[in-house]
């Protein structure tokens, strides 16, 4: 089967990730994946960038023209400014799909005005990897239910709002209009909707997408041969940790986003009083610009890109603190699992789902300082506790987020698809 795969990032950010694991586990099943992408951070046999697949050459005056469309989407929310979604609809990489696969379409890339036009010649399966389809402008909503019934006036474009809205907040509020205006298009759109959580799911289910010709939950999977346990001891030493340290990861790759709830580690981390045992351990690229916290020692890896070397951080922490103010299905906390790690959490979105409350970790109550450092304070004191739950943790991910099933799950939908597609385009009921 050939399969077209289109998100914002080609490898990078939670649902660029998920894109190309399940493209290269797809390709190793035999299929044809290919994926489309805005940005894309190393080469890899069948991504290719827009202008790549447009065969545009990425000139001096093709990068400016692209980057003075952004503005004006991102200033007047205008996405049907990006031809390059019209041109990819000629190119043989589209016309050979038997089916197309979106994932994020935010980012200031894609015109979302042609989904009637995209589901009329491709089956089309939408992966939503957080609420923005449902939603005005906002990809979490938090507490505001407007997406329900129509976005107006978004709390999270005006004052403090802004520190958290994801994508980055626009100059105008226009979310009444695109709400509205992605009602309509899905009215009249041919659209199979994944979700990585029930969690989201059932948000679907209550939106303007409620109509879709489908619904279904999949999760995101990781390679288990990748992400695995592995001695403590030697992820240490590989990786410069104290061996006798107890040791709490925070991934911080974007750090400077309130949704992370980085302010919440810090107050946590300040009621535990451990200075003398503990070592914050920090993976990603702002890790370094994190504020010192003082009495305990910290180690900053970097930012890691080899999946091997991500598993050993893992590996080498006693737990893995993941303070995330709102999220679908948060791939660190996959990957923590799957490495034998306990994730220490607040009970928001879909975690609940991957965090088992003291079997696979601890679920905090949301934006409570306090019990997230119970919950740390917990795993770090008691071993046994801590070695029952690394064991609950890999027997968990075993159970549900191998790889491999979710290319099977999906092969199901695309096949589904397919045939929905052709019953729909005989006239025949489903």
């Amino acid at each position: 089967m050939n399969i077209l795969q289109i998100s914002s990032a080609a490898d990078s950010g939670g649902a660029g990730v998920a894109m190309a694991r399940l493209h290269r586990a797809l390709n190793r099943q035999g299929h044809h994946s290919h994926t489309v992408a805005r940005l894309r951070r190393t080469p890899q046999p069948g991504v290719l960038t827009l202008p790549e697949a447009l065969s545009a050459g990425q000139s001096l005056v093709h990068r400016s023209i692209n980057n003075a469309r952004m503005q004006l989407d991102a200033w007047f929310s205008l996405p049907r400014v990006y031809r390059s979604t019209e041109q990819l609809l000629h190119t043989a990489l589209f016309k050979k799909a038997d089916v197309v696969q979106l994932h994020n379409l935010h980012g200031f890339y894609f015109n979302y005005d042609l989904l009637p036009k995209i589901s009329r010649l491709k089956p089309v399966v939408w992966t939503l990897h957080d609420m923005w389809a449902l939603t005005g402008h906002c990809a979490y909503s938090y507490d505001c239910e407007r997406w329900q019934t129509g976005c107006f006036s978004c709390p999270l474009l005006r004052g403090k709002g802004r520190q958290l809205v994801e994508p980055r907040p626009t100059l105008l509020d226009r979310t009444a209009m695109r709400w509205q205006k992605k009602k309509d298009l899905y009215r009249n759109s041919k659209l199979h909707i994944v979700t990585p959580s029930l969690w989201l799911a059932g948000k679907v289910q209550r939106s303007t997408l409620a109509g879709a010709l489908s619904i279904q939950c999949i999760p995101n999977g990781v390679d288990l041969s990748v992400f695995c346990p592995t001695d403590q001891a030697s992820a240490r030493e590989t990786l410069g940790v104290p061996h006798g340290a107890k040791v709490l990861l925070f991934v911080a790759a974007k750090v400077t986003q309130g949704r992370k709830g980085l302010a919440y580690l810090y107050k946590a981390l300040h009621l535990l009083r451990q200075t003398k045992e503990l070592v914050v351990l920090t993976v990603g690229s702002a890790g370094r610009d994190l504020d010192e916290i003082p009495g305990y020692e910290q180690i900053h890896l970097g930012q890691l890109t080899e999946e091997s070397r991500i598993n050993l951080a893992y590996c080498a922490a006693d737990l893995y603190v993941l303070p995330t103010l709102a999220d679908n299905q948060p791939l660190t906390a996959v990957e923590s699992l799957a490495s034998g790690t306990p994730v220490v959490c607040f009970d928001v979105g879909g975690l609940p789902e991957t965090v088992q409350h003291m079997r696979t970790g601890y679920l905090a109550r949301c934006g409570d300082a306090a019990d997230l450092a119970t919950g740390m304070r917990m795993l770090l004191e008691d071993d046994g506790l801590r070695a029952r739950m690394r064991s609950n943790s890999r027997d968990f991910a075993l159970a549900h987020y191998a790889l491999e099933e979710q290319a099977n799950r999906y092969v199901e939908i695309y096949e589904h698809a397919v045939h929905t597609q052709r019953r729909l385009a005989e006239g025949s009921d489903l």
